[in-house]
């Protein structure tokens, strides 16, 4: 098939939606664009490496996964606005006697998929830079819920909040857009954060090499997207972008560090 190709992983059935409306508008703009659709990451990278993709809509951890399969020459095109200063938050329920990190020491502490970045791989490196080991530390509960996800969807780190609600947990893991997401539905009452993660940055459009005219008419058109234009209000508000902006491939240091140190995984997952 002719046009450039994109790859998006439905995490959510408005993943669709998305790209079907942002793919009419490229056309109106000149840019014939396809959307292809995976269940999981690691097939979308794949499908990127071997050429299938021009570029592919990926999560910090799968970039850096090309990054670790090119001996780091991919590139990013660009990120979204709401990409940038990510963290991820311990939370306890404030009723509780949780006050801060060594409160936590031997008791349960709730992680999300062993395969998502904001709610178990940069939290638990995290930690061990503050030298606190999860495994040895803490009696953690990993729940796997969506691998090959990436973490997109939330839900483990919603579930992991509902037993700290209930109290079978002292704590957990959750990402600052799910602990804003929850805040924003006014159900955040009664949790307090005992800690926080160093920031770092989430998804970008992943490419093998930035130069060619295609990408760049691409980058081009993403930058001039405009939230208040009709046609384009509703899509970029489904994928929490308000605009494009330039990949820094700063905010990916940790996680690359993290991913180069070798698997990550604590607790003893529990499927959904």
């Amino acid at each position: 098939m002719a046009g450039y190709q994109l790859g998006a992983v439905v995490y959510h059935p408005k993943v669709e939606q998305i790209w079907h409306e942002f793919s009419g508008w490229f056309a109106e703009q000149g840019l014939d664009l396809h959307a292809r659709y995976y269940d999981r990451y690691e097939d979308q990278i794949e499908d990127l490496l071997d050429g299938a993709l021009d570029t592919a809509w990926n999560t910090n951890l799968a970039h850096v996964r090309v990054l670790q399969r090119t001996d780091g020459e991919a590139k990013a095109l660009a990120m979204r606005d709401t990409d940038r200063g990510w963290r991820s938050h311990l939370v306890a329920r404030s009723d509780s006697d949780v006050r801060e990190l060594r409160d936590l020491l031997g008791r349960p502490v709730g992680f999300g998929d062993a395969d998502s970045p904001q709610a178990h791989i940069m939290p638990v490196h995290a930690l061990r830079a503050e030298g606190v080991d999860p495994d040895r530390d803490f009696r953690a509960h990993r729940l796997d819920r969506d691998l090959g996800k990436h973490g997109d969807t939330g839900g483990a780190e919603l579930a992991q909040l509902a037993r700290v609600r209930a109290g079978e947990l002292d704590a957990c893991v959750v990402s600052s857009v799910t602990l804003d997401a929850v805040g924003r539905l006014g159900d955040a009452a009664g949790l307090t954060t005992v800690w926080t993660s160093p920031p770092f940055h989430h998804c970008c459009f992943s490419v093998l090499d930035d130069s060619g005219e295609a990408h760049q008419e691409f980058r081009r058109l993403l930058f001039g997207m405009d939230a208040s234009d009709p046609r384009l209000c509703e899509p970029m508000e489904l994928e929490y972008v308000n605009r494009w902006v330039p990949f820094d491939r700063a905010g990916y240091a940790e996680l690359e560090a993290a991913v180069a140190a070798g698997p990550i995984t604590v607790g003893e997952g529990t499927p959904a």
